[in-house]
């Protein structure tokens, strides 16, 4: 009779991603996963597959986590323009609090494996169209409502917001002065205002 391994996921999870989020996916050995996990090898398999689907669990994961970043910005916003800076400055604590430098883990996969593995870059594609939409839709609210400008149509603006967003995650990796974090959500806000 097989034996039942029992083990706290959520903490396997979580450990496992931050493993993965520290040393990127190809620098990430099976054995730091067991480290990490305090499972071995054959209980990784069995529990969650292949490394790869493990790491693709670990994203999944984090998305949801930084969700809930997005979800708390939409709902206590009190028009669509507020609602795009509460979302930039929902990530302040997570960048100013990253003492290892590890930046976001979503975009630290895009570069790493984005171009690697094809089940990966569809997921990476799928997470981009759902941060694309969410901004075009406030953007799009925004110009009804007259607090965004209409110098662009809202799919460019969105495009514009998200790769903003994307380089203000990467800029504080390296710098954490909180000054210069809000500068730089003021000036993406002030040319779509």
């Amino acid at each position: 009779m097989p034996r039942i391994v029992e083990f706290d996921k959520e903490k396997a999870l979580k450990n496992a991603m931050h493993v993965f989020w520290e040393k990127g996916y190809n620098g990430t050995s099976m054995q730091d996963l067991v480290d990490a996990t305090g499972l071995n090898r054959s209980s990784i398999y069995n529990s969650f597959g292949s490394k790869l689907e493990l790491y693709r669990i670990t994203l999944s994961r984090y998305q949801r986590e930084t969700g809930g970043i997005f979800q708390k910005a939409l709902i206590s916003a009190k028009n669509p323009l507020e609602a795009i800076q509460l979302i930039f400055e929902g990530f302040l604590p997570e960048i100013t609090g990253d003492k290892k430098d590890k930046g976001c883990f979503v975009l630290n996969c895009k570069a790493e494996m984005g171009n690697q593995d094809h089940n990966v870059r569809e997921w990476l594609l799928d997470t981009q169209e759902q941060t694309l939409s969410t901004f075009q839709n406030l953007i799009r609210e925004g110009q009804e409502l007259g607090i965004i400008n209409k110098r662009q149509d809202c799919r460019n603006y969105a495009h514009f917001v998200f790769n903003a967003f994307q380089g203000f995650r990467m800029t504080g990796i390296l710098i954490k002065d909180k000054k210069v974090l809000q500068q730089i959500i003021k000036n993406t806000l002030n040319v779509i205002a």
